[in-house]
């Protein structure tokens, strides 16, 4: 029979293995930068670079811009997220080379919506992913042309001037 000290020890032990586990588990990554070599945030664990995050001590946007801002000496950055690694790009022909050029490589995203709750949201085009995304984008792509784009700016600029109206409308009278 186990005595109460050897449960006491027996607890202690168990939950030492658990919190080393989840710590190996949360860390197991924080070397993906260091080995690329490329310049990146020291991360803290089970958090990554999103502590004041996590703790609602400052929004994501802040929290980016001011990360943003510390490596302005720099093209890129490696962060995680918790323990993703992922890479904020801060020279603008990259962010061009990406998101044009190289965009059909970059198909899958971090978000991801339920069809069930949000079966609007959910068929976006930043929120679908593999073949349907491919798919979606190759028969977008030529509705974004130049050209078009600057046929529809009267649209776009009389929508925007609608919606402004709306709106002091909807403010004056408090709806």
């Amino acid at each position: 029979m186990l005595t109460f000290e050897s449960l006491i020890f027996l607890l202690f032990v168990s939950l030492s293995v658990i919190f080393i586990a989840l710590y190996l588990y949360f860390t197991r990554n924080f070397k993906f930068w260091q080995k690329l070599g490329i310049p990146f945030v020291k991360p803290t664990p089970f958090v990554g670079n999103f502590k004041d995050c996590a703790f609602q001590k400052v929004n994501i946007g802040k929290h980016l811009q001011h990360i943003y801002e510390q490596h302005s000496d720099k093209p890129y950055v490696g962060i995680f997220s918790f323990d993703k690694p992922i890479l904020l790009v801060r020279d603008l022909e990259l962010v061009k080379n990406i998101l044009v050029k190289d965009f059909q490589n970059f198909i899958n995203r971090v978000i991801s919506l339920d069809e069930k709750i949000d079966p609007l949201g959910s068929r976006g085009l930043f929120a679908i992913k593999g073949q349907l995304w491919r798919h979606w984008r190759t028969n977008l792509t030529p509705a974004f042309t130049s050209g078009k784009m600057k046929m529809m700016f009267y649209l776009v600029d009389t929508c925007g001037k609608e919606l402004a109206d709306c709106l002091d409308k909807a403010s004056i009278y408090g709806k």
